[in-house]
């Protein structure tokens, strides 16, 4: 049976966090569609930003408020081993990305005196939704998890999917339940010759590094839609030198720039002064993403210093400087001299044979 890493030096979730996207975040449209049983809190929070939260004293009608799903307690309910199998409660969640899983953290935070004792994970790729005849993989085998803890676990599997099933023995209550992993685009969805945001997280883009995130990370850079407040996107802290700050992303797939926009959505007495965009094509160059985070040398200029204002959209083509039929796999993203950004969209033509 698994056990979950304890050891954040092992497993340490900030760099999972930085290297990979939770494909189930509320954020990117992932949903619980579907559970056994949520009489004391409702599965849908189990994809909400955050850890949770807990007031204590706070009843409602089911009893203390918790920020979670949880179940009954069992007995009565159901019986706990059927057919040589045990029984639990489940909950079906529809990724908000299809893609290959990494890690997972089934977070029992605030939990104490009823976590559950074991978990498991099961996943499926579907056009559709899952109904009582799919047949689910499982892809974390029965692994206990401890009371009011992150519960951070590797996933072997190296299928791209798109459903997970959490099932938790014999019942109880997690707060949050995280895939992070690895987007995997479905090519069909994109037709030749359309302008595809190489920047966006449904493309697989993400943040890398930054050289400040004090306030929020690059991740949210790629985010769907505009943000939502300035908590929603990437934030400095007040430099006090006469350096800049940047962060790079890389792009959901190599392709062509023509279009660029910058979002100052929210940012109204913290926006940068102005900003400017490089480019780069990390694969000729054999350069890690660790490399690009201490190169300055071959960035080439895709928009000079441009003049940013407050809560808006920064359109630029013209501006464009790097030609038409050249390639890219990464970006930066220069601010200054420091400040904030809801939204980086980088537009072009998507070379997809680069994954092929």
């Amino acid at each position: 049976m698994n056990k979950p890493h304890s050891n954040l030096e092992e497993l340490d979730i900030v760099k999972i966090q930085n290297q990979y996207v939770d494909l189930l975040s509320e954020q990117v449209a992932g949903r619980a569609i579907a559970c056994s049983d949520d009489w004391f809190a409702s599965c849908d929070n189990l994809v909400k930003p955050g850890r949770g939260v807990f007031t204590a004293g706070k009843f409602i009608s089911t009893g203390q408020l918790m920020d979670g799903w949880e179940s009954r307690r069992s007995f009565g309910r159901s019986f706990r081993r059927a057919s040589g199998a045990e029984q639990g409660d489940w909950c079906v969640l529809r990724m908000g990305l299809p893609g290959v899983v990494r890690f997972f953290d089934i977070d029992t935070n605030h939990f104490r005196g009823n976590a559950p004792e074991r978990v498991m994970v099961q996943a499926v790729a579907l056009k559709g939704e899952p109904d009582i005849d799919t047949l689910w993989t499982t892809i974390l085998d029965s692994s206990e998890v401890e009371a009011n803890s992150q519960n951070l676990f590797a996933c072997n599997s190296a299928s791209s999917w798109t459903h997970l099933k959490l099932s938790m023995f014999p019942d109880g209550g997690i707060a949050r339940f995280r895939a992070y992993g690895e987007v995997r685009p479905n090519r069909r969805d994109y037709i030749e010759g359309e302008l595809v945001d190489l920047a966006s997280v449904t493309t697989g883009a993400r943040g890398i590094g930054a050289s400040d995130m004090f306030f929020s990370s690059p991740h949210n850079l790629t985010l769907p839609g505009r943000g939502v407040d300035m908590g929603d996107g990437w934030e400095t802290k007040r430099r006090r030198d006469d350096n800049n700050d940047w962060a790079i992303l890389k792009l959901g797939t190599k392709g062509s720039i023509l279009k660029v926009i910058i979002d100052t959505a929210h940012f109204k007495g913290n926006f940068p002064d102005s900003a400017s965009l490089q480019a780069i094509d990390a694969a000729p160059l054999n350069l890690s993403d660790e490399d690009l985070l201490h190169s300055s040398t071959k960035w080439q200029t895709v928009l000079e210093q441009m003049p940013l204002y407050a809560d808006k959209e920064h359109l630029f083509i013209d501006e464009i400087q790097v030609d038409t039929e050249n390639e890219f796999t990464h970006v930066k993203l220069n601010i200054f001299p420091d400040g904030g950004v809801s939204r980086l969209r980088v537009l072009g033509r998507a070379n997809w044979g680069l994954d092929a």
